[in-house]
């Protein structure tokens, strides 16, 4: 065999699994070190915004796979209750003037039926859904509808400060917290 055919067949044992390996990482979507799926950039931001909350007060469980509880990326529990939390890279809805429809209620309590049924082991459920808006707008937070709540993301903390309703002892936010996180499939942290 002369050089001009040796030279062709190195480059295909080369280029070939290359291209094979390219394609794949392509085709399957990027995943985080422990395998889940990686997160969307906005679900980080308020991964990091949720980790500015106070620690006693609130216990957060961050970043969880669509496959565990549908809808839901965190999962935010206080003395006010616990709460469904999703992200948005839209910017905070306007301020509803009409009734809203029983669809969208019904929506918002469907997105949070996973999780109450995994509270439902230690005898809670979800206060609401809170929906973090990461887009250019005037801030603050809204009731959208009845169990939704609009929070714009740089105002996360002060959305969670001004909570002041006490439904849940400490213990219970720990037992809410446990009970979450053993349901997704985590470690117990309390064990």
């Amino acid at each position: 065999m002369g050089p001009g055919i040796v030279i062709p067949l190195i480059l295909v044992a080369i280029v070939a699994p290359l291209a094979f390996t390219w394609a794949k990482r392509l085709k399957d979507p990027p995943t985080s070190i422990s395998g889940e799926p990686a997160t969307a950039p906005a679900t980080r931001l308020t991964s990091n915004a949720l980790r500015e909350l106070p620690t006693p007060v609130w216990r957060v469980v961050y970043e969880i796979a669509d496959n565990k509880v549908s809808g839901i990326e965190h999962v935010l529990i206080g003395r006010a209750g616990a709460f469904a939390v999703q992200t948005s890279i839209e910017p905070l809805p306007e301020q509803p003037t009409e009734q809203p429809s029983p669809h969208a209620v019904a929506a918002a309590a469907i997105t949070r039926g996973n999780l109450d049924d995994a509270l439902k082991r230690c005898a809670m459920s979800t206060d609401r859904l809170v929906r973090v808006h990461w887009g250019a707008g005037p801030g603050g937070s809204i009731d959208v509808l009845p169990g939704l709540t609009a929070v714009d993301g740089r105002s996360l903390s002060s959305w969670a400060e001004s909570l002041t309703e006490q439904t849940l002892t400490p213990a219970q936010v720990d037992l809410a917290w446990q009970t979450i996180l053993v349901a997704i499939g985590r470690p117990d942290p309390l064990a």
